[in-house]
């Protein structure tokens, strides 16, 4: 969080980073197993942000999870977003950069649909990025 807040050039602002209408704050995995898994496995990385948006209008929402994508990228950090707007974001949040390699009988588009019924956003308390 230390890096993204100096990344982009914030205030500190307590427990979470505000960007735009987002409150952006970090954690430790707790879905991470520890097993070996292929390194584009999002669910097996060791941190997850999750923002929750305050207010603001959707657009302003897209263009603030774009902007902390962005920079994570820009700063060598694996990112992608699990949301209700992917296809609105850069790299369509991130799928395209780390493809999943697709089983024989699974397209990649139904690859995003079985991440996101594996973890679904009840499973955590706020929006996941």
């Amino acid at each position: 969080m230390t890096w993204l807040q100096g990344s982009l050039g914030l205030e500190d602002s307590g427990p979470c980073l505000a960007v735009g209408p987002l409150c952006v704050s970090g954690e430790d995995n707790g879905y991470a197993t520890g097993q070996r898994a292929h390194p584009f496995d999002f669910l097996e990385w060791p941190a997850v942000l999750e923002c929750e948006a305050s207010a603001g209008a959707p657009a302003d929402v897209v263009q603030a999870v774009a902007v902390v994508l962005e920079a994570l990228w820009r700063g060598g950090f694996k990112a992608v977003a699990a949301c209700d707007f992917e296809d609105e974001l850069p790299a369509r949040g991130g799928a395209d950069r780390y493809p999943f390699p697709p089983a024989s009988d699974r397209s990649p588009a139904s690859t995003c649909s079985w991440w996101r019924k594996l973890i679904s956003p009840g499973k955590r308390r706020g929006g996941i990025l």
